[in-house]
């Protein structure tokens, strides 16, 4: 059988091989050693899901970003370019274990991560975890079930900027999507969720 992320990939595999079972398997955090990062208040900052490449579509989340006064910052990932930091008001995040980094990332107000490839989403799953509403392209399963309202046609970037907006100039929309995103996280990609979903595929 094939184990898939996200329901396009599943619908890609069925396309190539019908004779197998193609079965979806979330993704998933484990939780234990960072239950208290979701308590971290939130600051007028923006994080962005990837550097300034196709993969991670950088350049797309950076325009949206510049909708905003709030800082910009981007983690290091391996495909950081040379010359980011010095032709864009972007501050980098050191490279760090994964704890930390959700402890870094917990404390900013708002994601953006208009990545173009498909992949296991954990930018858009972590932020939900911790209350941070995410703007994001539909391909991925986390973007479309936590940040339902939040997630845009590929290449939708002024639907992305009036998000932003919203986001900072509404209170109740803001609150709204940052409950909405730990609820649909907790329903969909919790490690109870996780299990279940297992079990059924392997039922």
């Amino acid at each position: 059988g094939i184990l898939c992320h996200n329901k396009i990939d599943q619908n890609y595999f069925k396309g190539l091989f019908p004779e197998k079972k193609t079965e979806l398997m979330q993704s998933l955090m484990i939780e234990d050693t960072i239950k208290d990062a979701k308590y971290i208040p939130k600051k007028d900052k923006i994080i962005i899901g990837g550097n300034l490449t196709r993969w991670y579509g950088g350049i797309d989340s950076y325009l949206v970003a510049k909708e905003t006064s709030f800082p910009i910052i981007a983690p290091s990932m391996g495909r950081k370019q040379k010359n980011e930091d010095k032709h864009f008001d972007i501050t980098h995040l050191p490279a760090q274990n994964w704890k930390n980094w959700i402890y870094s990332l917990a404390s900013f107000k708002i994601g953006i991560h208009l990545m173009p490839t498909y992949a296991a989403g954990t930018f858009a799953m972590n932020c939900g975890y911790l209350g941070i509403p995410c703007i994001g392209y539909k391909s991925l399963d986390t973007q479309n079930k936590i940040h339902t309202e939040l997630t845009i046609e590929p290449g939708d970037i002024g639907n992305a900027k009036s998000l932003i907006k919203k986001l900072i100039n509404d209170p109740e929309f803001y609150k709204k999507q940052s409950q909405n995103a730990q609820l649909r996280y907790s329903k969909h990609f919790s490690e109870t969720a996780f299990k279940k979903s297992i079990k059924n595929i392997f039922s």
